[in-house]
């Protein structure tokens, strides 16, 4: 970034990381209140349930797999070594990229990752499978099912701390255990509160805030990740889920916008900058990296990709292949009713 130095430059590329738990938490919150109740009820079952969630998530997934494919082994043809080091192409790691198996499910090696990002989709997607079994098993007694929510994010604690470098058990998973399932107490809470909870919630937020900087500034930080998470990130999303002005600027076109392309955004972070490389060296040029202006076209580019992968792929795609599942589910029912 041309922005290092700066104060607000240095805070952000310290903490631009922590986004991450922000979509951790949104993610929890928004599927119990989509899904929790009609889970319970029978009226969604697991393979739905799974097959929504991928039929959402996988079509980008895949087609920048294919797209950072194409850079890579294009640039290894011409040039015999790969254009950047940060993303690997082999078979096995592609297979398993869009089986869901990248980093943070079944190992932290970024040799396992096609896009690096996309560890975050496995995470969620192994949340997802927990969340609804959770729901399902333990839908006659509410205490149980916060319980077991409770021992994810106690599990997800103790990884944070002492990591097991196993499947399912790894560092981005306990980011994943902690955040995804406070979201979804969050969502619990937030349906017991009345207008005074509301204020009570808005106030302990702000105070959480100073109490993390003023152990941030005396060095009383154990572990910065989890703690900038559960004293910032939970806060800032309690308050504004509570800040009811926020909801009428929530309701601004070009917010909801940016709220459609921002998972287009993220994923095509990693295709986008591999392809500036890809040019640089196609044109033989040398980008200065830490030139604004060169961050700015870089930027760009890839909320440009967003927001075209979110017209074109999150909606047109996405909702063709919902069509299809449709019409064979139709066709399905009628052979069995004959």
């Amino acid at each position: 970034s041309p922005f290092r130095g700066s104060l607000v430059g240095d805070f952000l590329n310290t903490n631009g990381g922590y986004v991450v738990e922000l979509f951790f938490i949104i993610s929890g919150f928004v599927i119990y209140n989509a899904y929790s109740e009609r889970i319970r009820d029978g009226k969604c079952i697991f393979t739905r349930f799974l097959s929504d969630r991928i039929i959402r998530l996988y079509p980008t997934v895949i087609i920048t797999v294919i797209v950072i494919c194409i850079f890579m082994w294009t640039g290894y043809a011409l040039y015999n070594e790969p254009i950047t080091e940060n993303a690997n192409v082999s078979i096995i790691a592609i297979i398993l990229n869009v089986a869901g198996l990248n980093g943070g499910t079944i190992s932290e090696a970024a040799g396992m990752s096609v896009n690096g990002p996309s560890w975050y989709i496995s995470v969620l997607l192994v949340c997802y499978v927990l969340f609804f079994l959770i729901i399902k098993l333990c839908r006659q007694s509410e205490g149980m099912e916060n319980a077991c929510f409770v021992f994810l994010i106690i599990v997800g604690i103790f990884l944070y701390f002492h990591p097991i470098q196993v499947p399912f058990l790894l560092m981005s998973s306990a980011r994943g255990y902690v955040f995804f399932f406070i979201g979804v107490l969050i969502a619990k809470l937030q349906q017991r509160v009345d207008w005074r909870g509301k204020i009570l919630l808005c106030t302990m937020s702000i105070a959480l805030v100073f109490m993390y900087a003023f152990a941030y500034n005396y060095d009383l930080i154990i572990n910065n990740g989890l703690e900038a998470g559960l004293a910032v990130v939970c806060p800032i999303v309690i308050f504004f889920i509570n800040f009811t002005p926020i909801e009428y600027i929530c309701r601004n076109k070009v917010v909801k916008f940016l709220g459609g392309i921002s998972y287009g955004v993220f994923m095509w972070n990693m295709p986008v900058f591999i392809g500036v490389l890809f040019v640089e060296r196609i044109c033989g040029a040398s980008f200065d990296y830490k030139d604004v202006l060169t961050y700015i076209i870089i930027v760009s580019i890839n909320l440009v990709c967003g927001a075209i992968s979110y017209i074109l792929i999150d909606k047109k795609l996405v909702n063709k292949i919902k069509q299809i599942r449709v019409k064979n589910e139709d066709k399905e029912r009628k052979v069995s009713e004959k």
